[in-house]
């Protein structure tokens, strides 16, 4: 499964470059933090977690990410630096309550960029609906596989696509 979501990513990338101009984000990539130790406090990723935020990276390596924002969570700090370090991009930690403030800073501050988003299964939602996302979106609490991908267009609802690693 792996090799074949690696394989399609770049085929998705350039489509997206053939579709009109976006009122806002060039694309916005959205996953949940990997695998986490259960019943602690903070918990961090588990080896497996670990694993899988370097099979991201491998994965997003030649989607042209500027930015990866995450949590203040370890688990997600964890799995956005995995990436970040990877493909040599800063992390900008912010609030997981703080979603209007996140949506406002990609449309300020990241208006041509691509940026990833690592957060947790009920923000995810919630980022893709302030984002115009019109679908609801459930992640569940073993989904740690989930990638969507948002891009905004000018003058209908945004382009989302969910793919499972």
């Amino acid at each position: 499964m792996r090799y074949k979501l690696i394989g399609i990513i770049p085929v998705i990338l350039f489509s997206f470059s053939t579709l009109p101009p976006a009122h806002a984000q060039e694309v916005v990539y959205l996953i949940r933090h990997a695998e986490q130790v259960l019943d602690v406090e903070d918990p961090p990723l588990t080896e497996a977690g670990h694993q899988r935020a370097k099979a991201w990276a491998a994965i997003l390596r030649d989607a042209n990410i500027k930015t990866i924002y995450t949590s203040l969570k370890r688990r997600t700090k964890q799995t956005g630096e995995s990436i970040a370090q990877a493909l040599n991009i800063p992390v900008e930690p912010m609030s997981r309550r703080d979603v209007a403030g996140l949506v406002d800073r990609l449309r300020t501050r990241h208006a041509d960029d691509a940026v990833l988003i690592v957060s947790h299964s009920r923000i995810i939602p919630k980022l893709l609906s302030e984002l115009g996302h019109l679908v609801d979106v459930t992640i569940v609490p073993d989904d740690y596989g989930s990638l969507f991908i948002l891009v905004p267009q000018s003058e209908s609802d945004p382009l989302v696509l969910r793919l499972r690693y």
